[in-house]
C-alpha cells in the first residue's frame, strides 16, 4: 500500500517530466532515451528510487500510452 501511495502521489510529477521532455524533443523513436533520462533524473533526487523502479516504469508507460493513444503525443517519428 506504500508503494502505492507513493507512486500516486508521484504521478503528477512524472506527467510534467514526460511532458517536459517530449517538449524538447518532440522527436518520435525515442521513448528508451527520454525514459532513461527520467530514470536518471528520479534516482539523483530520490534515494529510495532504485528499489521502485519497476513500479515508476510501468506508472510511466501507462501515461505515455495513454498519451499517445489520445493525441497527446504526435507518436510520428520526425
Amino acid at each position: 500500500m506504500k508503494t502505492l501511495l507513493f507512486i500516486m502521489q508521484l504521478i503528477p510529477t512524472l506527467i510534467e517530466l514526460i511532458k517536459a521532455l517530449e517538449a524538447v524533443i518532440p522527436v518520435g523513436g525515442q521513448g528508451k532515451e527520454k525514459l532513461e533520462a527520467i530514470r536518471k533524473i528520479i534516482e539523483s533526487t530520490y534515494d529510495g528510487a532504485k528499489e521502485v523502479w519497476p513500479v515508476i516504469e510501468k506508472a510511466i508507460e501507462a501515461i505515455v500510452t495513454l498519451f499517445n493513444k489520445t493525441g497527446v503525443f504526435n507518436t510520428t517519428a520526425k
